[in-house]
């Protein structure tokens, strides 16, 4: 294979997928190049594909640092693809969390202004992550993917993880000598240990959802189970292969506090936001939107665990819920019974759901892939008010785009649920365009 050319480039800005962006001389054009790791301001050297649309560039070294440049928390930080903002100060990524958004909303409503609500922990806040797991010639690898593939990277210390789950994430090989193939585990935080006041916060274990393809080891649910019965784990779950059943070890079931403060019960292996803290704070910023006008009929849509139905249940007068994961939907119903609320709860497909025609208020917290679907036939619809959660500016943008046949900003507001990352989530509350 041909060397490719190591070109000086100078980063003009940061674009939404975290790269820095430069502009240069490619192969007789102006082109721009795409640079990982790098920050506006920054004079790197880069080794430029120019075979790829925008060319990407590969930094060898940076020669001037960039005034928003510091130096990252993790050592690991330029190949490990967990986070890929360590290299940006704090106050540049709120800043760059903002623009992003605002760029991507429907270019009449880019003058509005955007609250932020930046993080109050950028290390050890993670309570929520799924690590990649390699065994082969006797060999056991743990860690997350490296940048652009999907090969794990071994590290000594992951410094964005709560250290119960650094903790769990370090006994992972030990966990898993032996076996053959490859999988995943998703590490949260499970009940806490019996007390009177039944803090969530105090004596929480980590639990872990393992999905594997290849054979474990016999002795991986020997170790499991010792690891219940020391208190290391909480308990497992572990799917293998095709095989539809899972095996559980111990109580696998995560938790999270919630945020009226009560531990809120999770679905298995299911979504949950990577940082308690931050959740709390925009679940109770939709509660507020929601309580405007507490007389309303509201439906939530992608509802999951009941993260936000537990505040929107006591935000609006008569709540519905949609999610089409089972072990959700009993999750939801636990947990609404716990706090002596009431929802309808319905197991089903959330783009497909119809509401009726006395449905005020509908939110929505879809996946990253967005709702394209619900906003074509909410554009069309009587319903009158819109707040929706989402983790991908891009795809809100397109599905805003949509909207704003029928609907007009009332506030929109970026949470920064994912520190050291480009990621971040944004709420954004709508209301019926009066003609």
């Amino acid at each position: 294979m041909p060397r490719r050319p190591v070109l000086r480039l100078r980063i003009d800005s940061v674009a939404p997928g975290g790269d820095g962006v430069a502009h240069a001389e490619v192969g007789g054009q102006r082109r721009a190049v795409f640079v990982p790791g790098t920050v506006t301001g920054d004079v790197v050297d880069s080794e430029v594909d120019a075979s790829r649309r925008p060319a990407r560039g590969l930094l060898t070294e940076v020669l001037e640092r960039g005034p928003g440049r510091v130096d990252p928390a993790c050592a690991w930080s330029d190949r490990c693809g967990g986070c890929d903002w360590m290299h940006v100060a704090p106050d540049l990524q709120l800043e760059l969390h903002v623009e992003h958004v605002r760029d991507a909303m429907p270019e009449a409503w880019q003058t509005m202004p955007i609250g932020a609500r930046p993080s109050g922990e950028r290390l050890g806040y993670r309570t929520r992550a799924r690590v990649h797991v390699r065994c082969e010639r006797g060999r056991v690898d743990v860690g997350m993917h490296e940048t652009r593939t999907h090969e794990p990277v071994t590290v000594d210390r992951c410094v964005v993880l709560d250290p119960v789950l650094e903790r769990a994430r370090r006994t992972l090989a030990a966990l898993f000598e032996g076996s053959r193939g490859r999988g995943d585990v998703a590490l949260a935080l499970g009940a806490a240990k019996p007390s009177p006041s039944r803090d969530v916060g105090a004596e929480r274990a980590p639990v872990l959802d393992v999905r594997w393809l290849g054979e474990l080891a016999r002795e991986v649910f020997a170790r499991l189970e010792a690891a219940v019965s020391g208190g290391t784990i909480a308990g497992a779950r572990l799917s293998e292969g095709e095989v539809r059943r899972p095996a559980v070890v111990g109580d696998p079931t995560p938790w999270m506090t919630g945020a009226d403060g009560l531990p809120l019960r999770l679905a298995p292996g299911g979504f949950a936001q990577a940082s308690e803290s931050t959740n709390v704070t925009l679940a109770a910023h939709v509660a507020e939107l929601a309580a405007a006008r507490p007389a309303e009929r509201a439906i939530e849509l992608h509802a999951g665990s009941g993260n936000l139905s537990v505040v929107l249940a006591r935000a609006v007068g008569d709540l519905t819920t949609v999610e089409s994961g089972r072990d959700a939907c009993e999750a939801a119903r636990a947990n609404l019974l716990a706090r002596g609320l009431k929802a309808r709860i319905v197991e089903g497909d959330a783009d497909a759901y119809a509401w009726n025609a006395a449905t005020k208020l509908v939110v929505l917290d879809p996946p990253r892939t967005g709702a394209r679907a619900l906003a074509e036939r909410l554009s069309t619809s009587p319903v009158a008010r819109v707040i929706y959660v989402s983790c991908d500016p891009q795809t809100l943008g397109r599905d805003l785009g949509i909207l704003a046949r029928a609907y007009r900003p009332t506030s929109i507001t970026v949470f920064e649920m994912f520190p050291q990352t480009s990621h971040v989530e944004t709420v954004v509350a709508l209301e019926r365009a009066r003609k």
